[in-house]
């Protein structure tokens, strides 16, 4: 069959094995677990909200509410994260 002449013609690209024995082996870079982070985010926003609700000029109230909702957050991210991963 007749090639096309705009066709660019394919680059088969070797495999490069690595220069490490396989006694060397490297630890992964743990992931930053990210349902935690947004759900303690998300969480924390929610509990400031709340404070502000509440009593918008108590420092304590708008502090009180922020933290809850932070800690509410990591359990919730922590519970999404095993869900999500399988364990």
């Amino acid at each position: 069959m007749p090639e096309s002449k705009s066709r660019h013609p394919h680059k088969h690209t070797h495999q490069q094995h690595p220069h490490h024995t396989t006694t060397e082996i490297t630890a992964k870079p743990k992931k930053a677990n990210r349902a935690v982070i947004v759900a303690v985010i998300f969480f924390a926003v929610l509990g400031l909200c709340i404070g502000l609700f509440i009593d918008a000029t108590s420092l304590a109230t708008l502090f009180s509410g922020t933290a809850l909702g932070a800690a509410a957050g990591f359990f919730a991210g922590t519970l999404i994260s095993k869900n999500l991963s399988g364990k």
